[in-house]
């Protein structure tokens, strides 16, 4: 009986210790140009308009590019909310407008064991992302005051109009209760 719980207890030190070394990974970031003067740093919650080209490590194959997929448009994308990959949410943070990155995201950060299209399972992927505006997410206090042209506290038809954020063909705007 002694022998059973002293193995139970060496057990389940050794799998905890275990679980403790195996370190969690994390995103490699290059910076590859960076502005000279820098006004505001990505933080979570915020829209961020980029162009991207995203390459397997394995091979260096090109498997989407928003320059040659997205008919030569940058997309949208809300950062820290997994609206994009893992990788993306830690690897963009603390960003400024005119930069551009190169992050090496390793697979539990990316797509992981099921892969995802050209993309297969377990790959290590390599992004160079440039980032173009940077906005307020739709629930920040600052997207209203954005939208809020008069500083009048009300969004008129034209401030709705031309003040909205526009995602996906969704048009977020803000009210004051």
């Amino acid at each position: 009986m002694r022998f059973f719980l002293w193995n139970a207890i060496l057990t389940l030190l050794i799998t905890s210790l275990s679980g403790a070394l195996i370190p969690e990974p994390e995103v490699k970031i290059e910076v590859l140009q960076k502005p000279f003067i820098c006004h505001r740093k990505t933080k979570g919650g915020d829209l961020m308009l980029v162009h991207y080209e995203g390459y397997l490590e394995k091979d260096g194959s090109l498997f989407h590019s928003t320059h040659k997929h997205n008919n030569g448009q940058p997309i949208w994308f809300t950062l820290g909310i997994l609206e994009a990959l893992k990788g993306w949410d830690r690897g963009l943070k603390g960003m400024c407008v005119g930069e551009k990155r190169k992050l090496i995201i390793p697979p539990a950060l990316g797509y992981g064991k099921e892969g995802k299209g050209k993309i297969p399972p377990e790959s290590t992927l390599i992004f160079n992302v440039d980032l173009l505006e940077i906005r307020n997410g739709p629930r920040s206090h600052e997207s209203f005051q954005e939208m809020d042209l008069n500083d009048d506290w009300k969004l008129s038809k034209h401030e709705e109009e031309n003040g909205g954020l526009f995602i996906n063909g969704y048009c977020f705007t803000a009210t004051r209760k």
